[in-house]
């Protein structure tokens, strides 16, 4: 009988990780709760944890699964592992998108992931466009720089929206940060039903996704278009950082992070990176948000800071490793 791989071991070890840490988000928070309890006597506990701490856990492993899968794609795209949805401004568009939307569409909230679909892939186009006229898309230093203006532009949008009509979001620093603590069940049918479908039709893009790693030459070679590849994954990125921003605001950083973390651990092949990047991604996110509201309860803070002050040394880690290499 052969021994398990390391990889096998590593994947095991982090679900059931994973699984720990959202039965404790389930039971931990301003209210303690017994699951027992909450099980057998019902009352206001099975309350909160089937109308609050439920669909909030589930979103925030929703927002992980996404935002970790969105990251991959578009730095398989690319060939740049310092792309991220909210650094070459999927996010920001996508936001953006959504506050148009409610403004103009309010009762028709069901469709807000196709228009955060549309806003993140017209930032994205944005931002490919202005890298290919300073230089190109793969180079780190022309994509992060139009990156960031596009983000500073959609933000500047954001800002002035919700200034103007202050109804369509009354707690924007919270939108802007990103966290789940007015999270519904309602809202995540229709996300969750999308990343799910999108998870697996990028688990299906692995093998391309380890071909364009071989160069643009080497695909052509093979009979296949590396253009179309990388439209395909950089549409499917677009459109799994949108569904979560649809619920989870503009999260940064988890795309950053969770891909690089997988790929150290599965040794960079793509279809190994991917399977770790969809456990370690709720992961991060479930823990940042655990840590927001039990930290300084009963009062809490968006998950959002707490992955900021793991993704920006990280992000500046990566750069200075870069640096090194130029």
């Amino acid at each position: 009988m052969s021994k398990p791989s390391v990889f096998s071991i590593t994947v095991i070890l982090f679900s059931v990780l994973l699984l720990v840490v959202f039965i404790l988000s389930l039971l931990l928070g301003s209210t303690r709760i017994s699951l027992s309890d909450a099980v057998s006597s019902g009352g206001v506990d099975r309350i909160i944890l089937l109308s609050i701490r439920l669909p909030r856990a589930l979103a925030a492993g929703l927002a992980g699964i996404a935002f970790a899968l969105s990251g991959l794609l578009v730095q398989s795209a690319t060939r740049n592992d310092l792309a991220s949805p909210n650094i070459i401004g999927m996010n920001s568009g996508a936001g953006f998108a959504v506050l148009v939307f409610l403004s103009f569409f309010p009762m028709h909230f069901r469709l807000l992931p196709l228009a955060a679909f549309a806003g993140g892939l017209l930032a994205v186009s944005l931002v490919f466009l202005i890298s290919s006229l300073v230089g190109r898309i793969d180079s780190s230093g022309s994509l992060i720089l139009a990156g960031i203006a596009v983000n500073a532009l959609f933000n500047a949008f954001i800002s002035t929206l919700s200034s103007l009509n202050p109804d369509v979001l009354s707690s924007y620093s919270s939108f802007s940060v990103g966290g789940f603590s007015a999270v519904q069940s309602s809202q995540l049918v229709v996300p969750g039903v999308l990343i799910i479908l999108s998870s697996v039709i990028a688990f299906f893009m692995t093998g391309r996704m380890n071909m364009i790693k071989l160069g643009d030459e080497i695909t052509s070679a093979m009979g296949y278009r590396p253009l179309r590849i990388k439209i395909a994954l950089t549409s499917l990125s677009a459109l799994l950082a949108a569904c979560a921003v649809t619920f989870s605001g503009l999260l940064g950083f988890v795309g950053l992070v969770t891909p690089h973390l997988a790929s150290l651990m599965s040794g960079g092949e793509s279809r190994k990176t991917m399977i770790l990047s969809m456990i370690t991604g709720p992961l991060l996110v479930m823990i940042a948000d655990l840590l927001a509201r039990t930290l300084i309860m009963p009062s809490e803070l968006p998950a959002g800071v707490f992955m900021a002050i793991l993704g920006v040394p990280f992000f500046i880690f990566l750069l200075i490793r870069r640096s090194k290499r130029w």
